[in-house]
């Protein structure tokens, strides 16, 4: 999975994939930002994790699925590093769904396939390295 963070200008970075996928990220410290923060695309990555395996579970099970949304906010700590203390998500399904369908899927999600999920849950290791080039 190769992903590359570009510096556009000021707080501002694009990142791209091998695929030819874009997204700005931008610190909203200069003004209104062209793209995400950083941790809002945190709570977008836990989000859409969720999302897809429950989208996925709930099509399995052959419900009348219509429409699907995801509310989500974060609490950030007020020291550096400014961590979520906690993440809020509310799904929201349409069309004939079983309320149980939708809980069981969110649960199956969150403790089984959101491999964010896991990853914000168990921690990971992280390598990194630096180079100047002149």
């Amino acid at each position: 999975m190769n992903i590359t963070l570009d510096w556009v200008k000021d707080l501002q970075f694009a990142a791209s994939d091998d695929n030819g996928h874009g997204i700005v990220v931008e610190s909203k410290k200069d003004g209104t930002p062209s793209g995400f923060t950083p941790m809002q695309l945190l709570l977008i990555a836990q989000a859409g994790c969720m999302a897809m395996d429950v989208v996925s579970i709930l099509k399995k099970k052959r419900v009348d699925l219509t429409g699907f949304r995801v509310f989500m906010d974060g609490t950030r700590a007020e020291e550096h590093p400014k961590r979520y203390t906690e993440m809020s998500f509310i799904f929201e399904a349409n069309g004939n769904v079983p309320p149980e369908a939708l809980d069981e899927s969110i649960k199956l999600s969150k403790e089984k396939y959101c491999s964010v999920s896991a990853t914000i849950q168990n921690g990971t290791n992280m390598k990194i390295e630096s180079r100047v080039i002149s």
